[in-house]
């Protein structure tokens, strides 16, 4: 997973993209995480990146995240689906094929 380290490496983003936003302090995020790497193996057309909110609060801020984890899942810089806090690998899975399979529409 490709950590965001600024605003700019953000703003280069296209396709397909999963975005983590999580803090070190977390403990749901880093039940997340393990879920979150076994998809990015399964969807090779999704990018995964993750942004520490402590480290890039104006990502944060720009995407209006409540609450930790969030995964924003993103077509073309368009918001697709949001999913707030710790979801099991099947919902997930599902989430990650319906954006996919937008595409073939």
């Amino acid at each position: 997973m490709l950590a965001i380290t600024n605003e700019s490496d953000f703003d280069a983003l296209t396709g397909f993209v999963a975005i983590k936003f999580w803090a070190t302090w977390c403990a749901p995020c880093k039940r997340m995480s393990p879920i979150l790497d076994k998809m990015e193996e399964e969807f090779k057309s999704i990018k995964f990146v993750s942004v520490d909110v402590d480290q890039i609060p104006a990502i944060a801020q720009k995407f209006k995240v409540r609450m930790l984890p969030t995964l924003l899942l993103l077509k073309n810089g368009r918001e697709m689906n949001r999913i707030n806090g710790v979801v099991l690998t099947e919902p997930l899975r599902k989430a990650f094929r319906d954006l996919t399979q937008e595409e073939a529409k």
